[in-house]
């Protein structure tokens, strides 16, 4: 982090007792200078820095702009987004992840970063009252049991750019869509249901590779047909590997 301070001696050790017991943490990343707050957990000590390289080439001159951060976690995005000048940063976040939020308030206060956090349900966005100018909705889609009842209420608070992530099935890296006059009437039985393009879902009943939090697994073609039909206007893809992708959307 850009803001990380410098601590020595018994400030030092303090702080990373303070970390310590905060733990585990998701994120990694410099909450002061040389000290890291998850080096040696999942998922990888470059995470979440690789994901801000993919992200930051698409978000908007940030002077200004109110920002939204669903699922937030140790809250590095939220906090990133503030180095860069946005006015306003909310990150939130269901509390799934233990003590995501203490971690991201503890790491707000050492920063000194101006970004408020709190423990909040993306399904409950309308009873914030406002509007943002950037939402990162990264990371969560894939988790939620009614992702498009999720999305409709960011979108009904993004007042400009969204910034989704998702891992998906297996692609090739592009979005080859089928024409939307040929998905958007179809037959039951119709053949065209079984097009490996036409937007699909695989349900997880359990667990995927022992993770028991996801609860289903898109097509990228499902993913830009849930984006536009919930009002936003997908104007760049990213396909960090072939099981994920991000897209630079906005609300129309």
């Amino acid at each position: 982090m850009e803001s990380a301070p410098c601590f020595r001696g018994a400030e030092l050790q303090a702080l990373i007792a303070q970390m310590n017991a905060l733990g585990p943490w998701f994120h990694n990343f410099e909450i002061a200078e040389n000290v890291w707050t998850n080096p040696n957990g999942e998922p990888g000590p470059d995470y979440p820095e690789r994901r801000w390289l993919e992200v930051e080439p698409l978000l908007p001159d940030l002077q200004g702009l109110k920002c939204l951060d669903v699922g937030c976690s140790s809250g590095f995005f939220s906090l990133k987004l503030k180095e860069r000048g946005a006015q306003k940063v909310l990150g939130i976040d269901s509390g799934e992840q233990i003590r995501a939020i203490r971690q991201a308030k503890f790491a707000a206060e050492v920063l000194k970063l101006d970004v408020e956090f709190r423990e909040y349900s993306v399904y409950n966005l309308a009873q914030l009252a406002a509007q943002f100018d950037l939402v990162l909705f990264m990371g969560v889609f894939y988790h939620l049991r009614h992702p498009l009842v999720a999305l409709e209420a960011v979108r009904a608070v993004c007042s400009g750019t969204m910034i989704f992530q998702t891992v998906t099935l297996e692609h090739q890296k592009q979005l080859i869509e089928l024409k939307t006059e040929l998905t958007q009437d179809v037959s039951f039985g119709d053949g065209l249901l079984r097009h490996p393009q036409f937007p699909s879902i695989s349900f997880i009943e359990e667990k995927i590779d022992g993770d028991a939090s996801c609860w289903f697994l898109p097509n990228v073609q499902a993913v830009s047909a849930m984006i536009r039909s919930c009002k936003f206007e997908a104007v760049k893809y990213i396909f960090p590997t072939n099981r994920e992708v991000i897209v630079k959307c906005v609300a129309v």
